[in-house]
């Protein structure tokens, strides 16, 4: 037996298997279950209590979010699981599982679908256990209000909302092959029925004769011959594979996600990436990223008349405790003419966003996707951002971008921020005059094509600006090949 919870975002194992009993009960026993954790379920029906608020954002809302995150650690459990080749029952303790709304469907599917592929069978159990509540509530919650209170509505809701927070529970064990333990007050048996069940059992595969990738549910029937009597119990069947082309919007999005999530980068497509940063203000700094993609890398698509690429992006950054701090999510949709089309191959595409953080220490993981053929490409990099404010000795400045291109907003092939609001580009150094700077993220130069140096330079406590001296030295391994006239 292994010992698993979900605190804090992620799912932390308390102890791998082992058949040492009493090192399991002494992580039991130090386990702290409390209630109020995050999870409770807000309901916006004749059963709410009337707290006298004023008007707000409806509460229920944002039960989507707790479910989600409670069936993304059971996915993320499973699949934790599915190295083991023998079957596993995992046994869930829960305070009942309520959907809020269709889109939690999505995240159930994915659930149910990855305990499938890894032979995981769940077994939840309601520690509520067997509840008897006064019709209006008890003293816990705050008295409901309206009319529903004579009609008897706000009854009929508070059983109504506490059958489906154990539908949930029903729909998982049914569906993976397991069985759910409701309103049962000896918690026990549920450990005690998954155990049985995993005492004796059969294994049994095929290979399926419809090849189609069109991720639909399959289902799977067993018989015996007549003459012999047997209850079978099995799952019902599986989801197949789907190919990117039958994604809907919802699974373009979750392949999204899990590909940031994975230890394991996807790198698909080839991508390049700088990161640099300018000071903003005493604390804060402005941190553009910039990314590149070779154009051969993206497909071409000819819709209405006009051929053009769409890729999206998402990513993070995370301090040196593992914290998100920023994210972006953002998608790039680029109209081609006739001959830039025909240099499309030869020509690479640049991506940049900007993000304000403060000193330390980070990390970024920047994915990207071609909408077309669903290749995904990974980018991830340690960057610090320094203190200026504690260089004393030399004249603190910022990074220093090295360009060979400096184009017109107007230009899409280059710049996909294109369509974004003009009025926040001022605030990116590498914009003046309408015309943008674009790094060089792979630092290859052209010989018949100017090269630009750019950096900011800042004097602390200075009383006004003093004319700046800067130029730019070439050095070999060990000799300086070039060295340019000073510049103010």
């Amino acid at each position: 037996m292994a010992v698993r919870r979900y605190r804090g975002g992620a799912v932390e194992v308390l102890q791998d298997f082992t058949d040492d009993r009493d090192r399991l009960l002494s992580i039991v026993a130090t386990t702290i279950v409390g209630e109020r954790e995050g999870f409770d379920i807000s309901t916006n029906d004749a059963s709410a209590a009337d707290t006298g608020a004023a008007f707000g954002q409806d509460d229920s809302e944002f039960n989507i979010f707790n479910t989600d995150r409670q069936l993304s650690a059971l996915q993320t459990a499973a699949s934790m699981l599915g190295q083991l080749n023998e079957k596993k029952s995992l046994i869930y303790f829960a305070s009942g599982l309520r959907l809020s709304g269709l889109n939690n469907l999505a995240q159930l599917h994915a659930t149910v679908n990855a305990a499938i592929r890894a032979g995981v069978s769940f077994w939840p159990i309601d520690a509520r256990g067997l509840v008897a509540e006064a019709p209006l509530g008890d003293a816990g919650k705050g008295s409901p209000g309206g009319i529903g209170m004579y009609t008897g509505n706000s009854a009929l809701a508070e059983t109504t909302n506490f059958q489906q927070s154990q539908d949930t529970l029903y729909t998982l064990a049914g569906n993976t092959g397991g069985k759910a333990l409701l309103d049962y007050n000896d918690l026990t048996k549920g450990i005690v029925r998954a155990e049985q069940s995993v005492s004796s059992y059969y294994v049994l595969g095929y290979y399926t004769t419809n090849t189609s990738l069109d991720g639909k549910f399959r289902r799977v029937k067993i018989s015996l011959a007549r003459d012999l009597a047997a209850k079978l119990d099995y799952r019902q069947g599986y989801y197949a594979g789907k190919q990117f082309g039958k994604f809907t919007a919802v699974d373009k999005e979750r392949q999204l996600e899990d590909a940031l999530m994975l230890g394991d980068p996807i790198t698909e497509l080839i991508i390049a990436m700088e990161v640099v940063y300018f000071q903003l203000n005493r604390a804060e700094y402005f941190v553009p990223a910039v990314v590149k993609i070779p154009g051969r890398e993206l497909a071409l698509v000819k819709r209405r008349g006009v051929e053009r690429t769409l890729s999206d992006f998402i990513g993070e950054i995370k301090d040196d405790y593992g914290s998100t701090i920023s994210n972006v999510r953002d998608k790039m949709n680029i109209k081609l003419s006739g001959a830039t089309a025909s240099e499309w191959a030869k020509r690479p595409i640049e991506y940049d966003t900007g993000f304000t953080l403060l000193p330390g220490k980070y990390s970024i993981k920047f994915l990207a996707r071609d909408d077309e053929t669903g290749r995904i490409g990974t980018y991830q990099t340690a960057f610090v951002v320094p203190n200026l404010n504690k260089e004393e000795k030399r004249l603190p400045i910022s990074s220093v971008v090295l360009s060979s291109q400096q184009v017109d907003f107007k230009d899409a092939l280059y710049n996909a921020a294109k369509d974004k609001n003009k009025n926040e580009e001022p605030s990116n150094p590498l914009v003046e005059d309408e015309r943008k700077l674009i790094p060089s993220v792979t630092r290859a130069f052209s010989k018949g094509r100017e090269m630009f140096v750019y950096l900011q330079a800042y004097e602390p406590g200075a009383e006004s600006i003093r004319p700046l001296i800067a130029f730019v030295s070439f050095c070999g391994s060990e000799t300086k090949e070039l060295e340019t006239a000073p510049v103010q």
